[in-house]
């Protein structure tokens, strides 16, 4: 009898463990893999923390834009930017898809920033001009391969970049003439 409700507990425990591990890749699913320079690029934004905002603060473009705006970078306004949560790898830590919006990004472009979770904080692995960045299901060296599209009024370009183990990196790019 003892056997019996023993197997009954492992059964339910099994159960219950299956739903959650299926629970964790469905809300990986609907992370948002797209984003465009059009409007609300990010769908379900985030906090940005205080870790990335620092690293934000001395990049060159950030920078530029905050001396024409005549401000120091201690008062970088949190509003230039918008992030979403995502999973590059299979690690249970949060990274980060951070998006400029104006002034640090014109009108058919946007700056993309990268910021893979570490037991340390963030850290800065992607920083990029493009229309549009996807994340893509394939991996390299446990992370997803990301793609950047730009496009001209003649021409769609593509950069298809990979992990190479602490930042991503251009891997192959394609441009096309559009018809």
């Amino acid at each position: 009898m003892i056997m019996k409700y023993s197997l009954i507990i492992f059964l339910m425990l099994a159960a219950v463990s299956g739903i959650a591990t299926a629970a964790g890749r469905d809300s990986r699913k609907a992370e948002q893999s797209d984003f465009s320079a059009e409007d609300a690029a990010v769908k379900k934004p985030v906090a940005i923390p205080e870790d990335v905002l620092a690293i934000l603060r001395k990049d060159k473009a950030v920078l530029s834009t905050l001396e024409d705006q005549n401000l120091q970078p201690t008062k970088l306004p949190a509003s230039w930017f918008s992030a979403s949560a995502i999973h590059l790898s299979t690690s249970a830590r949060t990274d980060l898809v951070v998006v400029g919006e104006p002034p640090v990004s014109g009108g058919n472009t946007a700056m993309f920033w990268v910021f893979r979770a570490t037991a340390d904080g963030h850290e800065l692995v992607l920083t990029a001009t493009a229309h549009d960045l996807r994340v893509r299901s394939r991996r390299s060296n446990g992370y997803q391969d990301i793609e950047l599209v730009s496009m001209t009024a003649a021409q769609i370009s593509s950069v298809l970049c990979r992990f190479d183990g602490s930042q991503y990196a251009q891997f192959r790019s394609k441009s096309k003439p559009i018809r």
